[in-house]
Parts: structure tokens; sequence; C-alpha cells
């Protein structure tokens, strides 16, 4: 029952707000691990998203630019193939570290920080009754840490 109230309102909310043009929006990505996602946008084709990342034993920050095209646009205006490009940083704690195929063991864990670049490759699906999206996203990265 304590799920389902929050559930409830936040519908509530949806159905009351009615699909309007914005500017910013909020979000989650789920999977193996959650992240909260925040994006501006500067244009109706363009967006520059925040990411945090929690999970691994540590956390993610990231900043990513956007772009937008209709894919199917006499067939539906509500969805886009969006791409992009951006940077992270974050900490992560660990007990070894690996080179190529070989792993290496340290005594104690550490925390140690990571830098990396990331791309984005999206299909984005937008509900015109309701502030409401659904995507499904490849998201590849190279990192250093």
């Amino acid at each position: 029952m304590r799920r389902i109230l929050p559930i409830l309102a936040i519908l509530l909310i949806c159905m009351m707000t009615n699909a309007q043009n914005y500017t910013r929006d909020a979000g989650a990505r789920v999977g193996d691990y959650f992240t909260a996602t925040c994006r501006q946008f500067s244009s109706e084709y363009e967006a520059l998203e925040g990411q945090l990342f929690i999970g691994r034993q540590g956390f993610t920050v990231s900043i990513m630019k956007q772009q937008f095209e209709p894919a199917l646009g006499n067939i539906s205006d509500n969805l886009f193939i969006q791409y992009g490009y951006g940077a992270h940083i974050g900490l992560r704690r660990t007990d070894h570290y690996q080179v190529f195929n070989r792993t290496y063991r340290l005594d104690d864990e550490t925390i140690t920080p990571l830098l990396g670049v990331d791309g984005l490759i999206r299909i984005e699906y937008r509900f015109p009754e309701f502030p409401f999206l659904n995507s499904l996203d490849f998201k590849p990265y190279l990192e250093y840490s």
C-alpha cells in the first residue's frame, strides 16, 4: 500500500497537467542500476542532459549534449531518434584493477577516481496526453580509472 499511494499521486498529477510544451524534464533510467536524469531543452531538437548514476560501489555524474530527429514523421509525431555525446566523472571503491585481460588484486579496498566519455543512441516515444515518455537506448562509454 505504501508504494501504491505515491504512484497514484504521480499519475493524478500527470493527468491534471495534461501534456504541455516543456523545456525541462526529469526521469530515471532503470536497468541493472539506478540513474537519475535531468534534461534541459535548448530547442525542439537539442538538449543538454545531466545524469547521476549510483551503483558498482560508487557514483558517476555525466553531462551529455543530445540531438533529436523525428523517426516516422508521417506516421507518428511523437517518435524520435536521439543521439549524443558527453563526458563523466566519478568515484568508485575497488579492491582490484584490470589492464586488458589481466586482473591485479590490491591488499585493501581503495577509492579511485574515474573519468570517461559517453555516447548515446536512443529511440524515444512521447505520450501527447501525459507529460511522460518511454525510451530504449544504447549508451556506450570509455572510462579511465
